[in-house]
């Protein structure tokens, strides 16, 4: 049943030129991202490296990453500009002489890592708990969904944030395994977990569903084990559902991510993401916009194409929205 529906949506590909845009899009985003050592190593530029007293060249011309300030004193420096012109410091240099595009592409490689392994943990999660929630029901339900309202009470930033200030100076210690503060697994396990909620809802609503499928309970009237059940007749009409909300969570992941790196709360430097080069820009938007604008630019780009292909998955895949 997924793969036939999986048919019609390839095949419908080519009357729906907005899925196939936002395809195209995020494969280019990705690619783009993944070319990042590539990238630096051709322009000879180290992305992570500060270079205050560093020089480039344009234009036949030796030029210093960081320039005079444009006030009339001319007190302090403002970092070079971009000259839109392949090659070294395409988008000028940020507050450290770093050079931005470099930047750019290894900050959507770590941006991209963590909302995709994010949404794919909080996935696997809120499946778990939606197919134990929805199939056995009974007390497990009560308890499994008690536990989402009060996780859904808490506003998701609010509760990102305070995980991420406990976690951030310390790591995170899950038994006898211990999580450095630096590492990416820090953010990727506070934005699935803060997520799973909004995950689980509909995947227990489904399951509630299937459970009392006819062929369900032909199942159970067979003899057939509740694992049985549930890994032959739950887990694959249910994989339609967790499909769907796969591109739509990432995007949500993404925006967590990139919130959480603008307060510092998410990657630590001297790694990079979209969300840790917009706050580097921050200071710089009257004089040097480029450095927050084309990071943010990034993120609107893939949260868009996400959404368009979140929502193409619906229409086709989706056994309750395959009319629409």
């Amino acid at each position: 049943m997924l793969k036939d529906r999986s048919l019609r949506w390839l095949d419908g590909l080519r009357a729906r030129k907005g899925t196939v845009a936002a395809l195209f899009l995020l494969a280019g985003i990705v690619l783009a991202s993944l070319s990042a050592p590539l990238y630096a190593a051709m322009v000879g530029v180290d992305p992570f490296a500060s270079d205050l007293a560093g020089t480039t060249q344009r234009g036949g011309q030796t030029v210093d990453l960081m320039q005079p300030n444009d006030n009339p004193l001319h007190l302090g420096l403002t970092p070079l500009g971009p000259d839109w012109q392949p090659g070294p410091y395409a988008l000028g240099s940020d507050s450290q002489g770093r050079d931005v595009a470099a930047r750019v592409l290894y900050g959507g490689r770590n941006s991209l890592l963590i909302a995709a392994t994010a949404s794919l943990l909080c996935l696997t999660l809120a499946g778990m708990i939606g197919i134990c929630a929805g199939y056995f029901g009974g007390w497990v339900d009560i308890i499994l969904s008690r536990i989402l309202d009060i996780m859904w009470a808490i506003p998701v930033y609010l509760f990102a944030i305070s995980l991420s200030v406990v976690t951030v100076g310390h790591g995170l210690r899950l038994g006898p395994f211990v999580i450095g503060a630096d590492s990416l697994l820090i953010p990727i396990v506070i934005i699935a977990l803060v997520y799973v909620p909004y995950a689980a809802r509909p995947l227990r609503a489904r399951a509630l569903s299937l459970a009392q499928a006819e062929f369900v309970m032909a199942a159970r009237g067979m003899g057939a084990s509740h694992g049985r059940i549930v890994l032959r007749e739950i887990l694959p009409n249910l994989a339609t559902t967790m499909v769907v909300l796969g591109p739509l969570v990432m995007a949500l992941c993404l925006l967590a991510e990139s919130a959480l790196s603008f307060l510092s709360l998410g990657v630590q430097a001297p790694a990079a993401s979209w969300g840790s080069i917009i706050q580097d820009g921050e200071g710089l938007l009257y004089t040097r916009p480029a450095v927050a604008i084309v990071p943010g630019i990034a993120i609107v780009l893939t949260v868009l194409a996400l959404n368009v292909l979140g929502n193409s998955l619906r229409d086709h895949l989706d056994p309750k929205g395959a009319g629409r």
